[in-house]
């Protein structure tokens, strides 16, 4: 049975920066929520007055990704068959990993309240009972090197455009590695030279995070499916006539 490890990665999931922490926007916001301003996720839906002082603005402030990709995948019968665990990579090199079991609530606002927890807390909700952990100072690469995968796949629009049934296809590889872009825009920041992997590309145009996750969650889902390819027999050789005795 192959396992599937589904990555978003590089997601625009943050605290606010020091940068802004200060503006009135962010202490607005805050004071509203009842929380000091550098324990609240940047959201670029009601901290977007502050971006011009933020590298790579046109970018962040995006937990609503991270929102979407989650539901998707811990929703999804790859999940409920134990074929599939997920983690949330960000910007700056938290990882975030997900329990199978977990019930992530699907109010967007209840689900910012839970990811603030978790950053307070570093598990959630308690230790004894760790559905969501998070681990700070891991790139990329060095989660997806500890997963030990037989297969690593890169969504990119820059990558080979092919038949993503045929690409998810069973094979032999038993831990397959499956990597999300977790941001609206640009590329991957991450070094991806440091792990080997395909890059498979849906089409020319930069899909959302939902749409690309929804697309290799049912192609995994129908190729696994399928009915496994009839081996061809070889054709068997003429026989020879047998050589007449000389008289």
């Amino acid at each position: 049975m192959t396992q599937y490890f589904f990555i978003l990665g590089d997601s625009e999931l943050e605290l606010v920066p020091p940068e802004i922490v200060k503006e009135r926007c962010v202490t607005n916001n805050a004071r509203a929520r009842g929380k000091a301003p550098e324990k609240i996720l940047l959201d670029a839906s009601h901290h977007h007055p502050a971006f011009n002082k933020l590298p790579e603005s046109e970018r962040r402030g995006r937990p609503d990704l991270t929102h979407y990709f989650l539901m998707l995948c811990m929703d999804s019968d790859l999940s409920a068959e134990g074929k599939l665990r997920v983690f949330v990579h960000t910007r700056n090199n938290d990882v975030i990993a997900v329990k199978p079991e977990t019930r992530l609530p699907p109010h967007y606002l209840r689900f910012v309240g839970l990811i603030e927890s978790l950053y307070e807390q570093h598990v959630v909700p308690s230790r004894e009972n760790a559905l969501l952990e998070l681990r700070q100072g891991v790139p990329l690469d060095v989660l997806v090197n500890a997963l030990k995968p037989d297969e690593v796949v890169v969504l990119t629009p820059g990558g080979e455009q092919a038949d993503i049934v045929e690409k998810f296809a069973p094979s032999k590889a038993e831990r397959v590695v499956v990597i999300i872009g977790g941001f609206p825009k640009g590329d991957f920041k991450s070094d991806m030279s440091k792990f080997k992997h395909d890059k498979l590309s849906l089409g020319p145009r930069q899909m959302k995070v939902w749409t690309v996750t929804s697309k290799v969650l049912s192609a995994i889902e129908y190729a696994a499916k399928q009915p496994a390819p009839k081996a061809t027999a070889k054709p068997s050789k003429p026989r020879r006539a047998p050589k007449k005795k000389a008289e």
